[in-house]
């Protein structure tokens, strides 16, 4: 364990064989509690020797399908099957989770926006600061469950960043391959330097991600596909024992996002109308859809148009809009001589 400074203690003895579970104990006072604790479930399944991997969902609080994903997990692994250590956190933003929201009520902090985190700083930033400083120096491997939250649905898909050089690039595609998404999403000019992924670069640790539907609920397909990908993962990570599951695996296809120019976005306050779900294939100068105005009946509808060709990614769930709400957000195919060139 590293000898960083931290406010943040466990009963959980990493060290130990065997199962645990426990909190991550985060002190913290405001105006509700002069003095209180914030639990963050923890569980560590140790077996014998072997690799360290981090799990991770909840990251933000209003993405469900990791959560479940990880709690079954939890109840349904068999210890005999490990061959080293898991280490699990079903609700990492324990605040966001319990507020069913994207950000902590505590600060308004989005957690992953806020590494690598301050141990004196607000509680979103001690819980990346813990998180980048403790659990990923000791680890081997790691993934983090999104989902589109409560504002948008994504087409099933494991998302890389594609930062810390080629020789960990390749070793995250071997591992999102194992996952076997129907989409691969390599990340660059969305990646963002605060994020959990980019932690795990600076530290060399091979980190998938993923964004596995959304829409503020839980989708049965998007979770039959993480739930056999991440046991795939686990795998080919080498933690646990047996044959990788067959079902829901997709030949992934790498995509990249196309950025804020081929994006879609609300013209005009009113009720959006989509014409085409995630992981369709748009033409330039295709209907998108449409936004109908409220309260004045005499303004016709604004007909939105694709910009670019594309797949579609990412649609927006909520129909009430504003004028620059993004509706859609596209990726192009990409070929692996590319994402490495």
């Amino acid at each position: 364990m590293a000898n960083t400074p931290t406010r943040i203690t466990t009963d959980i003895e990493f060290g130990r064989q065997g199962r645990q579970l426990g909190h991550l104990r985060l002190i913290h006072s405001d105006n509700r509690h002069a003095f209180s604790v914030i639990p963050i479930p923890i569980a560590v399944i140790a077996n014998g020797s072997g690799p360290t991997i981090l799990l991770t969902a909840g990251n933000h609080g209003d993405e469900y399908e990791g959560q479940a994903l990880l709690h079954g997990l939890l109840r349904g692994i068999d210890i005999a099957s490990i061959r080293g250590r898991l280490i699990v956190l079903p609700a990492l933003n324990y605040p966001a989770v319990l507020a069913a929201a994207r950000v902590s009520p505590l600060d308004d902090g989005n957690l992953n926006r806020a590494f690598p985190g301050d141990p004196d700083g607000s509680p979103t930033s001690a819980i990346a600061h813990y998180v980048e400083t403790v659990l990923l120096s000791m680890v081997q491997g790691a993934a983090d469950i999104h989902s589109g939250g409560s504002a948008t649905v994504y087409a099933p898909s494991v998302y890389l960043h594609c930062g810390g050089g080629p020789d960990l690039l390749r070793r995250k595609l071997a591992g999102a391959r194992a996952f076997g998404a129907p989409f691969t999403v390599c990340a660059r000019a969305t990646s963002d330097s605060r994020s959990m992924s980019a932690a795990c670069d600076r530290l060399g640790v091979p980190m998938i991600s993923t964004e596995l539907a959304g829409g503020g609920t839980i989708d049965p397909e998007a979770l039959a596909i993480g739930r056999a990908g991440l046991m795939r993962l686990l795998v080919h990570f080498g933690v646990v024992d047996g044959e990788p599951p067959a079902d829901h695996r997709h030949a992934t296809r790498l995509v990249s996002p196309t950025g804020p120019a081929s994006s879609v976005m609300a013209p005009t306050e009113g009720i959006f109308e989509p014409l085409h779900g995630v992981g369709a294939e748009v033409r330039k100068g295709a209907l998108a859809g449409y936004v109908h105005p409220i309260g004045e009946l005499e303004r016709p509808y604004a007909a939105m148009e694709f910009a670019h060709d594309g797949i579609v990614l990412v649609k927006r769930v909520p129909s009430l809009v504003r004028r620059g709400d993004y509706l859609y957000r596209l990726a192009c195919e990409i070929d692996e001589k590319t994402l490495f060139a």
